[in-house]
């Protein structure tokens, strides 16, 4: 824990995160220079949320762009989202940087539903909840534009048929003092997120190079919270001798109300993609104003606004005039992500019977 805020996989507590904290206590490397030429080089071009510093820290990712650079391996995108409810905004982020790998270099993306977690963290939450949660986040995360047949989604429940065997594989080679070491998971947590945490969210991060013996890398866009989680799957990849995932690690958007990172479990806080249009202008409209850094509607526009002169041209307004600037921050993100979640709406619609074209049925095999 670093003075003034904590942060773990499951819990962000605080009044304002220090990023480069971070990076030193989780032991990152930052995305310098040198790494965003790499990335614009192999894919063409560099993602907003890369030049404009939201993703900002790594774990082995030159080792990836230079496997894509020479060919050395098979190189596939892998991102997870918790069915603890709605999405938001804030779980955009990573899901639009692999959705933006995979259009620019034809990646696979892996996409898992981690229903299981959810629901043995959440006293809360029944299992019918988290299995109605993991189907609308599915329908969310087709109809934002991945490609047939080269998506594939891992529901945790839904495919435990060959997840939890190869869940196995990994669970007799991890420690409880390694697990706790890396999650700081102590006596008082269930066995069952002990077990998540462990192994299952392990599992597509390493399957395709275990299961199928051909140098295979995952790329794990990830917002940096979930570091820890992501470290059991650096040290099961060293134990059994498969490549390391690379991480690329982001920053949180803000909530409505100013805190540092929007949430689920307070629905006013957040923009949610099943909010109706007239509940997302109303909840701009009353969202905090601050200075650029705790601004949340500058937040947003940091990840929506596709023109970085109109972005920058409002956090300059901001600066000289931080009344004036929350109120055309404001209004342009009502013009953003209105007509956004408008237009998503009407694409979830279409995608109601396409799940069982992108779950993925059976585990990697060897042709």
């Amino acid at each position: 824990m670093i003075p003034g805020f904590r942060i773990t996989p499951w819990e962000v507590k605080g009044d304002y995160i220090d990023y480069n904290a971070l990076i030193s206590t989780f032991e990152l490397d930052t995305i310098t220079a040198g790494v965003k030429n790499l990335i614009k080089e192999i894919f063409g071009g560099e993602h907003r949320l890369i030049s404009r510093d939201i993703f900002y820290a790594h774990r082995f990712l030159k080792l990836a762009l230079l496997d894509l650079k020479y060919n050395r391996s098979n190189i596939y995108v892998f991102t997870g989202k918790g069915a603890s409810g709605p999405m938001h905004i804030g779980h955009l982020i990573s899901i639009d940087l692999a959705r933006w790998m995979q259009r620019n270099r034809g990646l696979d993306v892996y996409m898992q539903i981690s229903d299981d977690e959810k629901f043995v963290l959440r006293p809360d939450l029944s299992f019918k909840q988290v299995r109605e949660y993991a189907l609308d986040n599915i329908l969310d995360f087709i109809a934002l534009g991945f490609e047939e047949g080269k998506t594939h989604i891992i529901w945790d429940t839904e495919v435990a048929s060959w997840l939890y065997p190869l869940s196995l594989k990994l669970a007799k080679r991890v420690k409880i003092s390694e697990l706790k070491r890396l999650t700081k998971i102590d006596d008082s947590w269930n066995i069952g997120i002990a077990y998540y945490s462990a192994v299952i969210q392990s599992v597509p991060a390493l399957m395709m190079e275990m299961e199928l013996n051909e140098p295979y890398r995952a790329i794990i866009p990830m917002a940096v919270d979930q570091d820890p989680l992501a470290r059991v799957a650096v040290l099961l990849a060293e134990k059994i001798g498969v490549s390391k995932p690379s991480m690329i690690h982001s920053k949180f958007i803000l909530g409505l109300n100013g805190e540092p990172k929007m949430g689920t479990k307070d629905p006013s806080s957040a923009i949610f993609l099943s909010d109706d249009p007239n509940v997302v202008k109303e909840k701009l409209e009353r969202s905090a104003c601050g200075p650029p850094e705790r601004c949340p509607s500058l937040s947003y526009l940091r990840v929506f606004e596709p023109d970085d002169d109109v972005f920058f041209n409002l956090w300059e307004l901001c600066l000289k005039d931080p009344e004036e600037g929350c109120k055309a921050c404001k209004n342009k993100a009502k013009g953003i992500l209105v007509p956004f979640i408008e237009e998503h709406q009407l694409r979830k619609r279409e995608f109601r019977d396409k799940v069982e074209d992108y779950l993925m049925r059976e585990p990697p095999i060897s042709k």
